[in-house]
């Protein structure tokens, strides 16, 4: 059963700065260029072999984008999961997770990277006051980040130090009880002008009522937003060869949990215990870079974030009274409580090339390093105490290859150790261990400068696991490693001079055993057991097309278009309810992969310090999960914004029509 709500949302949004610069002071039409920072070689979007796209913030706020889930709509072939109070769970081209209720496995096909802190699979905290710019790769990238990418990677940064001191305070308002308010500073601490040693300091808290009305309890804040936010980023840039950079984040996160019901119009609901979706995380970075030759740089790098996560619902999506008037006396009620902490250790020992301007010299760029990852995931659910520990251990490199004045070749490999370490309080021990590699290798054929053109093939893996559920029949406790050939051709580069950035990309995906989420009843009929089980094989294959067109000094016009088709080939197995059933699912659509997306939109600069803006977009109908037939249909959005600046003043109002429901 599917139905689909629109919810109008409006609010308005002032913005103090002192470093404004008005758009219609500008006469220059080109496009200002863009670096890809998940590459390992950093390059220009342009000379990239690779799908990929970045969003540079200008004032998030005054477009009413208050987190990444208000962007994301903007990409070709990316999509997210409910089930959280904040999108957590991403798919790319088709590929990823779709939740983590109690014993699941902490799992993740897309990587979320936050000022360079593995935030994977608790992206709830990703909101956008003072971020600079998005960055998303789509395919595997396995060279860079590993398992954690098996469809690609999302990168977050937020403004960086400078000598400059500057500073803005931001403050919004709208329906829904929606209140927000940030401030960010920044600037030297040896003085004005003084780069040695900088710093940018911010602080946001949001809160909104959560969309929903609880008939029962009469209330509209059940499923309620309470979010604070704290950074601090120093940069310490003496005149040497190193240079240090240091990030603290800090999340609380005390949101309510209460989006479920029994008619599925999830915008009015009638539980008796809501639930809760919070996130406390505390989380730091270090960066040392030592330019160790005129021609190499020797980095470091390390981070630890420490995470409280608490997840709840109402299981039965009602409350007594309204399950005893719909299905008599009998009936089954209670509320599913998750508790989790998380830590994460991470260190990275890099050596890259500066890049060689030499026309004769082979090897252009490289890049090659030691990778070490700590996970630790300490659940309690039910009565039961588990703790999930995953070591990984990697070795990688990236170069690329001048064949000839417009021929190159990129070629990146990887090879991790990963070891797997499950335990409970009722002594059930399991362990697994793998050893996945993946890579890549491109060839790059450059029409001129701006122009490039591509054919590439990577290879992409997930290593496998163990199932957490006591009630997971022995033979489906542990999954193996997923695998993932992505053969891909693009055009990407500029057109009308350097006005018109365009990129098309055409891609194939052969996945073979797949890790699919699965389920088994339990006796009583009310239960099931969640479990990762391995498909036979698959396919995902599609286009995707991005244009941004700054048409003169006062229009800015961007679309996008992603086409997907999915399907699960030679995927049967024998139902683990009953033994003996066999469950054919070849042909059948992967779940959360609708087979298109698109976005369109502009901005337009008026006399006086307006500035108008519509971005919109929409997408195809796609399943919830592998095995039944509940699905999102296809809807459409539409964000309008009115801004005005003056000075160090600007101020918006905004209105978004999203969807919404089940």
């Amino acid at each position: 059963m599917t139905i689909q709500k629109i919810i109008p949302v409006s609010a308005l949004a002032v913005l103090l700065s002192t470093n404004f610069t008005a758009a219609d002071e500008s006469t220059v039409y080109e496009l200002d260029p863009l670096i890809v920072r998940g590459d390992l070689l950093q390059g220009p979007i342009e000379q990239l072999p690779a799908s990929a796209s970045i969003i540079q913030l200008d004032d998030a706020g005054l477009t009413g984008a208050e987190h990444l889930e208000d962007l994301l709509g903007r990409l070709p072939n990316l999509n997210w999961a409910g089930g959280t109070s904040r999108p957590r769970f991403f798919q790319i081209r088709g590929i990823g997770e779709s939740s983590q209720f109690g014993n699941e496995i902490p799992a993740s096909s897309v990587g979320l990277i936050v000022d360079g802190i593995d935030m994977t699979g608790i992206g709830g905290v990703a909101g956008l006051f003072d971020v600079e710019r998005v960055e998303v790769l789509r395919g595997p990238q396995a060279a860079a980040f590993g398992a954690n990418a098996l469809a690609g990677l999302i990168l977050v940064e937020t403004t960086a130090p400078s000598a400059a001191t500057n500073g803005k305070l931001e403050m919004s308002v709208g329906d829904y009880d929606l209140v927000s308010l940030g401030a960010a500073a920044g600037g030297s601490l040896n003085g004005a002008g003084d780069s040695s040693l900088s710093y940018r300091v911010s602080a946001q808290m949001y809160q909104d009522n959560g969309y929903r009305e609880n008939r029962f309890l009469g209330r509209d804040d059940t499923n309620e937003r309470d979010e604070k936010t704290a950074r601090l980023k120093l940069n310490w840039d003496p005149s040497s060869p190193l240079e240090v950079d240091l990030t603290l984040l800090y999340f609380d996160f005390q949101n309510g949990y209460d989006a479920w019901s029994l008619t599925n119009n999830s915008f009015v609901t009638t539980t008796d215990e809501p639930g809760m979706d919070s996130q406390e995380t505390k989380a730091a970075g270090l960066q040392a870079t030592w330019q160790a030759t005129d021609s190499v740089d020797i980095s470091y790098s390390a981070s630890v974030s420490d995470s409280d996560l608490l997840y709840s619902f109402d299981w039965d999506w009602s409350n007594p009274e309204e399950l005893m008037d719909l299905y008599g006396p009998i009936v089954y009620w209670g509320t599913d409580v998750t508790e989790r902490t998380r830590t994460v250790w991470s260190h990275d020992l890099r050596a890259t090339s500066r890049g060689s301007q030499d026309e004769d010299q082979l090897l252009t760029k490289w890049a090659a390093g030691l990778y070490h990852r700590d996970f630790e995931e300490e659940q309690a659910y039910f009565g039961v105490n588990s703790l999930y520990a995953m070591e990984t251990t990697a070795i990688y490199a990236q170069a690329r290859l001048q064949l000839s004045g417009a021929v190159g070749l990129t070629l990146a490999g990887r090879l991790e150790d990963v070891s797997i370490d499950y335990s409970n309080d009722y002594g059930v021990r399991l362990k697994s261990s793998d050893q996945p590699w993946g890579g890549k290798l491109a060839l790059e054929y450059r029409l001129s400068p701006e122009n490039l053109l591509y054919v590439s093939i990577d290879r992409g893996f997930k290593a496998g696991g163990v199932n957490l559920d006591d009630d997971v029949p022995e033979a489906f406790r542990i999954y193996g490693t997923e695998t993932l050939w992505n053969y891909e051709a693009g055009w990407r580069g500029f057109l009308l001079g350097k006005s018109l950035r365009t990129q098309l990309t055409a891609f194939y995906m052969d996945r073979t055993d797949i890790q699919v989420d699965s389920s088994i009843q339990l006796g009583d009929g009310n239960t099931f057991a969640l479990y990762k089980d391995n498909a036979a094989s698959g396919n995902n294959y599609g286009l995707e097309l991005e244009l941004d067109w700054r048409v003169n000094a006062n229009l800015r016009l961007h679309a996008s278009l992603g086409l997907l088709e999915t399907e699960f080939s030679d995927y049967r197995y024998i139902d683990p309810n009953d033994g003996q059933t066999e469950i054919v699912l070849d042909g059948r659509q992967q779940a959360y992969a609708p087979s298109y997306t698109y976005a369109i939109g502009g901005g337009y600069t008026f006399a006086e310090g307006f500035v108008a803006r519509a971005p919109g977009g929409g997408k195809g109908a796609y399943l919830f999960g592998v095995a039944h037939d509940q699905s999102l249909r296809a809807y459409k959005f539409l964000h309008i914004h009115l801004r005005y600046r003056a000075g160090g003043w600007g101020g918006t109002l905004w209105r978004r029509k999203a969807p919404g429901g089940r």
